[in-house]
């Protein structure tokens, strides 16, 4: 969501060799839930990396074991990410980087007096991964045209059912343009993650990331889902603005989640397997994470 694109690659510059495309967030009631880009803050004055204040609790749910299921759009992912997306997810899931996110439970009341949703964050599970031949075979498609797919694909087997804990992270080919709020990827903005019902609480609810191919490396792509992936952990149902209010979970006074609030970098590493991932925002420190994770 909120990090600097231009801070990410000057820490990954050894990794990260393309240039990311620049993406500005538009204002739906002030809907921060993409991954924007320098133009963005200097276009809506919106610095998440600047912005100052701990996180607090609104009152929505998070994810208390998550469960991903990385879905691949088609037969022309990158291969690259076909490959690489399984094991670093086990791994992400499965890890220290998740343990620190406990301190983000709703055994507590909200801002707003609501009671919390009584749940503590622990590490999840990899389901599976899923390639989904789109009913949709459009290259230029809706945020709701994903949503609708994910359902169709949902009910006719292909991927298993959604519920409390389920996030489907999505990953698309390199010719497919998604457009949420008339952003589009790759120009606009580089993912994001939603709820398909983001206005209250619902047993049925769609949680999911969209993971659009603008030609990044490996390093920045693990770097991208790690911030979505902990956005949704710890705020499911994304912030609606500069304004947070139930059913948001976790946010800052403005409205950040807490991958907004820091750009660095730490590496995840399982066995002799390593992965780029993003820090995140602690209450614990005041400060964003620093340093290295392992798995399991």
């Amino acid at each position: 969501m909120h990090v600097s694109f231009r801070d990410l690659l000057a820490g990954l510059a050894a990794i990260a060799t393309l240039a990311l495309a620049a993406p500005v967030q538009a204002e739906k009631v002030g809907a921060y839930h993409i991954m924007p880009t320098p133009e963005y803050k200097a276009l809506t004055g919106r610095d998440g990396v600047a912005a100052a204040g701990k996180m607090n609790y609104y009152g929505g749910a998070v994810f208390g074991n998550v469960k991903v299921i990385s879905v691949i759009w088609g037969g022309n992912v990158n291969p690259v990410t076909v490959a690489g997306i399984p094991d670093f997810t086990t791994a992400l899931v499965n890890s220290t980087y998740v343990d620190q996110m406990s301190q983000y439970h709703t055994f507590r009341k909200a801002v707003g007096g609501q009671r919390g949703t009584r749940q503590m964050i622990k590490r999840g599970t990899y389901l599976d991964q899923v390639q989904i031949t789109p009913a949709n075979g459009s290259n230029n498609l809706l945020d709701a045209d994903v949503q609708v797919e994910l359902a169709h694909q949902i009910s006719i087997g292909t991927l298993p059912p959604q519920d409390k804990n389920t996030l489907y992270m999505v990953y698309f080919p390199l010719s497919v343009s998604i457009t949420l709020d008339n952003l589009q990827s790759c120009r606009d903005f580089g993912a994001y993650h939603f709820a398909v019902n983001d206005t209250q609480p619902d047993a049925n609810n769609l949680f999911y990331a969209v993971e659009p191919d603008c030609g990044y490396s490996f390093s920045t792509i693990t770097y991208i889902a790690s911030h979505e992936f902990a956005e949704a952990v710890t705020d499911n149902i994304p912030t609606p603005g500069s304004n947070p209010a139930y059913p948001q979970a976790w946010n800052d006074a403005a409205g950040y989640e807490i991958g907004d609030k820091c750009s660095g970098s730490g590496t995840l590493v399982a066995g002799a397997k390593s992965w780029t991932v993003t820090q995140v925002y602690l209450n614990s420190k005041s400060s964003c994470s620093t340093g290295n994770y392992t798995s399991p």
